[in-house]
């Protein structure tokens, strides 16, 4: 049996859960393990990913870059502007001691 994931979060039935001095690990125990994770890494995306789908591609084709006033300022809000598909970061105008 693999991973279920990205469809369905994975159980302890696909993940096996073992215990100790009862329970004998098989490359089964390994295999599902590695599988479960390389679908992690496939979902996440690699640095600057061109794949559509991977959650590295979709930040960085929703996220904007905002230059908040110098020194350190309180996020007030984080949204998403319904119009662009944007993220949208608010600042709080006292500067932080």
């Amino acid at each position: 049996m693999g991973t279920k994931y990205p469809v369905e979060l994975d159980t302890d039935t696909e993940l096996y859960e073992v215990v100790d001095n009862e329970d004998e690990v098989i490359a089964a125990h390994h295999n599902v393990l590695k599988d479960a994770i390389k679908a992690v890494q496939e979902k996440l995306g690699i640095d600057d990913s061109a794949i559509e789908t991977t959650i590295d591609f979709l930040l960085k084709q929703r996220a904007i870059k905002s230059d908040p006033p110098s020194g350190k300022y309180r996020v007030l809000n984080l949204f998403v502007d319904p119009s662009s598909g944007k993220l949208t970061v608010q600042y709080d105008d006292t500067p932080i001691p």
